[in-house]
């Protein structure tokens, strides 16, 4: 390390004597990681029907309203289409100071028919979370099928799930289940049951906020219950009643619907939570720009300051 670099990131006091003077000199301290690391999913830009938002411009949106970071699931070839490859792309974000927060992943996960195939698809998603350096797959449930059917199908998830959590652990990453309406686990009880047959140590929870409300439970209890489990979150925010299969009437940008974020936001400081809080918007009757910068005024004016 040169002097340079030294002044920079150390953060020393020392005492030296000049002409018989003590002089004391502080160099500047770096700043610390942050605990909380805020990002927004790709999604909002990538699936808005109004025009087609090239990838580059939403990290640029992402950049110039301070996040951290964007939830990012590539489709199939869909970097080469943006004009990247994996370098150049990693290459983007570094430049803008953004990282990878996490990567969504689904199948039918008790299926033994489809284990395999999900299992090489989930290894090729550990390997790029670790080439741009992230850490969190957001485990997307099953569809909902016959409702006479979820118990057993969560039954024989359980233990596929416990298998690709230790895989991930070993390889120094985490998987949250991420409760979801229309899927096997939508309801507190779903919840309740996919949590009780796995394994804490390699299963853990993924939140999202507003289908978690819109699955009937209560959002703050829910997350309270699980605070030892708690790995990344999707912050959205919703209003009414949840009517099957469409949840897009109820979206609403983070601060206009009836999830109450200050209060998850307490526990979250309570119990030292440590890790991503991601926006997801699925649509929104707003430009991507227009509801992402909503969603940051109510996140810096009313959550950053509860846990900072």
């Amino acid at each position: 390390m040169d002097r340079r670099q030294f002044i920079k990131n150390a953060a020393i006091t020392s005492v030296i004597i000049v002409g018989g003077t003590r002089v004391d000199t502080c160099f500047a301290k770096a700043k610390p990681k942050p605990a909380i690391r805020w990002s927004m999913g790709w999604i909002l830009w990538r699936d808005f029907k109004g025009k087609n938002i090239p990838l580059s411009e939403t990290i640029q949106n992402l950049s110039d309203l301070g996040l951290d970071g964007i939830e990012f699931t590539p489709r199939k070839d869909e970097l080469l289409k943006q004009g990247f490859t994996r370098e150049s792309f990693r290459d983007l974000l570094a430049e803008k100071k953004l990282s990878v927060a996490g990567n969504y992943f689904g199948g039918n996960f008790f299926d033994p028919d489809q284990q395999d195939n999900i299992m090489s698809s989930f290894k090729s998603t550990l390997e790029n979370l670790k080439f741009y350096g992230a850490k969190n797959v957001i485990i997307g449930p099953p569809g909902r099928g016959k409702e006479e059917e979820i118990k057993e199908k969560i039954k024989k998830s359980a233990p596929f799930l416990n298998e690709l959590g230790k895989i991930a652990k070993d390889s120094g990453l985490q998987i949250g289940v991420h409760p979801h309406v229309n899927t096997i686990i939508e309801t507190p009880e779903e919840i309740d049951l996919i949590m009780e047959l796995t394994d804490a140590k390699y299963v853990k929870m993924a939140p999202d906020t507003g289908h978690i409300q819109l699955g009937g439970g209560n959002v703050v209890d829910i997350v309270r219950k699980y605070s030892n489990r708690l790995s990344y979150f999707h912050l959205k925010d919703v209003s009414g009643k949840f009517k099957r299969p469409n949840f897009g009437p109820n979206l609403r940008e983070l601060g206009k619907g009836e999830v109450n974020f200050p209060e998850i936001m307490k526990i979250l400081k309570s119990i030292k939570y440590s890790g991503w809080l991601n926006v997801e918007q699925d649509s929104t009757s707003m430009t991507p720009l227009e509801s992402a910068t909503e969603s940051m005024k109510y996140i810096t004016s009313n959550l950053k300051p509860i846990y900072t």
